[in-house]
Order: structure tokens, then sequence, then C-alpha cells
């Protein structure tokens, strides 16, 4: 019996189509252009509400990508 695989989630911007990550020295986030250096989330819950809060702070929803 196959273990289910986890769902992964990442936040890509419309306008650049980079995928946002947080920069561990600024701790600011910023956009990468590669899906694995892309900040990830597990639940679907989780990149939706962290996709309206950067929304409402940098006035641009984000929009999340299923990655699995």
């Amino acid at each position: 019996m196959r273990a289910p695989v986890a769902e992964r989630y990442v936040l890509r911007q419309n306008c650049t189509g980079s995928y946002l990550s947080l920069n561990h020295q600024t701790q600011s986030i910023e956009g990468v252009s590669s899906v694995e250096a892309a900040w990830r989330y597990y639940s679907h819950e989780g990149a939706v509400s962290h996709a309206l809060l950067i929304g409402q702070t940098h006035g641009e929803t984000p929009e999340v990508i299923k990655l699995s």
C-alpha cells in the first residue's frame, strides 16, 4: 500500500511570474525564478491565508500554485 503524497503549494506573483521566497538575511519577501527556491506550504489553507496577507501588504495578491 502506498502512502499518500503530501501536497505542496507555492505562491507566484502575477505581474512578474516569479515565485515568492523569504530572504533569510533581510527577512523580506522576494521573487525567485525557480520553484525549488520558493517558499513551500504544506496546506492549501496556509498558502491561501499567506497569499491574502501578502496581497494586503504589497497590493497584489499572489497566485497559489499546487505542486503535487
